[in-house]
């Protein structure tokens, strides 16, 4: 039996605990800041405040001062033991790990060699006996034979080594991890801690990674850490929406209005249970005689007060979705507290909604503004996702939000339309869908080298295909990714497995190692088709790629990959044959940079003889420009994939 690489534990990326371990450290000395000057300007109060029987008043900051120092003292500890971890422990177990994934394919494939030797000596052993068991070659297999069994042992303790190793290592990583959360759990400071409610609370820990049996000597359900937290985001989620539905009206409003984060937090409740939800939600609500509105019920509420809470749920269909987030973007444009920026991106938004009749219907599937810099994020489906064959979702690179809906929709909306075309063309009655999914921030050039921000990505990517894979379960699931784009999408690939049949990466940022191993394994497996270019003139992508980077790997490394042209040529089937153009830059799209636009160079004539001069272009090509080879190949590849998961032409 062979041994699979996904049995090695997966060890947390020290870089996590680094992150963690710094924003305490920045917690602890801006607190330590506050409180100091708190202390030092209520020492004044004597200049000042002199009231006799009063004098209380002068130590009343001593005892929160302590208690803030004494919580201080806590986070520093805490933060110790975060780094303590990043730095020693865990950069050693990922050695150990790498170490033991080297030695996997030896030893498998010393055992499969071996097996075959000792079944080969066996028959060339009793052949030979058969003719003559005292003759040479008698003697000669029986010590090959011999060789065999021996060597077939060997590889079987090597085997059994390795098991044990990687068992031992199991066991390292549990109580690793053990370890840090009694560590932390240890650890106290402060005062009492109370709810929003007033009432006192308490926090324990009593396991990691395991959740309690749910009776007396019954099963014991493995969960992580993460898991468990997902879970009971989740949960927390439905019931603060069951509760928006059916509260009072002006409780409701002050609620909504002292947490703007929560229309964020709403797309990450679990989608069947976003769905179970809605349909209790639809039993108790009653829509008009016309079916223009809801009219009573916790859904009548909600959309007048909290539309978001219904429009950001994956999992439903995509009519429900978009009637409530359309209204919710409507009560965000109606604000007087909106900034410049976020208003032009809305109402270009709100415009882009109004689609002409010749081209596909479009729902919202998203909204929400950003916690960071309350940019608006969003998610837009073109075509019918909940009845599609097919659902092709596309995101972006770097310093991407809103403010590039106009050029990235029209990649969503030509794609959806030729990819129509060329499955008619092909005879085909499969219909698809396309998303552009921009609802995560990307950052800038200084997050480009780190994972922190694909990681987020891959998470809300992860919810909302989750949502097309109940909403629509017998639908293909496709993604196509461009630069720090690719870095988020192959992360939620690795992650989420079984959850994407095929990925298209357009100048990728990079990808992680583990990431790189996870998808080999999905494409050796079946369950994953990549197709990955890489233009000539993209001299940017690469950047991302260098050995600095937490995600160094070139995708084009994997030997599975399907390396496709983006260079310029001919587009072989692409609605009976078509010359693609060259893509001209790392740009997605047409492009007016003249970064993109230099085209070469060419000599002038002049008195003295000639001068080299610049050739520029009125307009670059992009990778998903409708004009560039990139982009004809990707349609002729998505039609192949329609065709073939949809059982052939009609």
């Amino acid at each position: 039996m062979t041994i699979s690489a996904a049995s090695v534990p997966h060890v947390l990326d020290p870089g996590v605990l680094d992150g963690m371990a710094e924003r305490l450290s920045s917690v602890a000395s801006g607190l330590g800041t506050a409180v100091a000057e708190s202390v030092d300007r209520w020492g004044r109060l004597r200049e000042v405040f002199e009231v006799r029987g009063a004098e209380g008043a002068y130590s009343m900051l001593d005892r929160p001062a302590a208690d803030a120092n004494e919580f201080i003292m806590a986070v520093v500890a805490a933060r110790t033991a975060l780094m303590s971890s990043a730095d020693y422990t865990l950069p050693r177990l990922r050695a150990r790990r790498e170490e033991l994934l080297e030695r996997i394919p030896g030893v498998n494939e010393a055992c499969q060699n071996a097996a075959a030797e000792v079944t080969a000596s066996e028959r060339a052993y009793w052949t030979a006996f058969d003719e003559d068991q005292s003759s040479d070659r008698t003697i000669r297999a029986r010590e090959r034979r011999m060789n065999a069994l021996h060597a077939r042992d060997e590889a079987d303790r090597d085997r059994g080594d390795l098991v044990d190793d990687i068992d031992r290592f199991r066991r390292d990583v549990e109580g690793t991890e053990e370890d840090l959360a009694l560590e932390l759990t240890r650890i106290t400071g402060g005062t009492e801690v109370h709810g929003a409610w007033g009432e006192e609370l308490s926090v324990s820990q009593t396991y990691w990674g395991w959740a309690s049996a749910a009776y007396d000597m019954g099963p014991i359900t493995r969960r992580s850490l993460s898991e468990e937290l997902s879970a009971r985001l989740s949960d927390a989620v439905l019931d603060r929406v069951d509760w928006l539905g059916t509260a009072d009206e002006e409780d409701v409003r002050r609620w909504v209005q002292a947490h703007p984060d929560f229309p964020s937090a709403v797309g990450l409740v679990a989608p069947v249970d976003a769905v179970r939800l809605w349909d209790g939600l639809v039993a108790d609500s009653h829509r008009a005689s016309d079916d223009s509105s809801w009219t009573t019920g916790p859904l009548a509420q909600l959309f007048a007060l909290a539309p978001f809470a219904v429009g950001n749920l994956n999992g439903l269909k995509a009519p429900d979705r978009n009637e409530f987030n359309r209204q919710y973007l409507a009560q965000l444009l109606a604000r007087d507290d909106l900034g410049d920026t976020q208003r032009e991106q809305l109402t270009t938004l709100r415009r882009h909604l109004a689609a002409r009749t010749s081209e596909p219907d479009r729902s919202l599937l998203s909204l929400f503004l950003e916690t960071d810099d309350g940019s608006p994020r969003a998610s837009v489906a073109y075509g019918d996702v909940d009845d599609a064959d097919q659902i092709n979702t596309l995101t972006h690179g770097i310093e991407t939000d809103l403010g590039s809906l106009g050029v990235w929709s029209s990649s969503a909306i030509a794609q959806q339309g030729d990819l129509a075309a060329q499955l008619d063309h092909r005879g085909s009655s499969s219909t698809t869908a396309t998303v552009l999914f921009m609802e995560w921030d990307s950052g800038g050039t200084f997050n480009v080298w780190n994972i922190e921000r694909p990681d987020g990505g891959a998470q809300r990517m992860a919810q909302l295909l989750r949502g097309f894979e109940t909403s629509n379960p017998a639908a293909q699931r496709n993604v196509q990714l461009h630069s720090l784009g690719t870095t988020a999408g192959t992360q939620m690939i690795a992650d989420n497995a079984g959850l994407v049949d095929g990925a298209w990466l357009y100048g990728s940022a990079g990808i992680t190692e583990e990431t790189r191993r996870e998808l080999q394994r999905q494409i050796a497996a079946g369950e994953l088709s990549l197709h990955v270019t890489h233009a000539d003139d993209d001299w940017v992508a690469p950047l991302g790629r260098v050995p600095m980077s937490e995600h160094s790997v070139d995708p084009r490394d994997i030997a599975e990959a399907d390396v496709f042209g983006s260079d310029g040529g001919e587009v072989d089937d692409y609605l009976g044959g078509e010359f693609g153009e060259r893509v001209e830059g790392h740009n997605s799209q047409g492009s007016t940079e003249w970064v993109y636009r230099i085209d070469g160079l060419e000599v002038v004539p002049t008195p003295e003889g000639g001068a080299v001069t610049l050739v520029w272009d009125d307009e670059a090509v992009g990778y998903l420009d409708p004009r560039s080879q990139a982009y004809k190949q990707s349609v002729v590849d998505l039609a192949n994939a329609a065709i073939d998961h949809g059982g052939g032409t009609r």
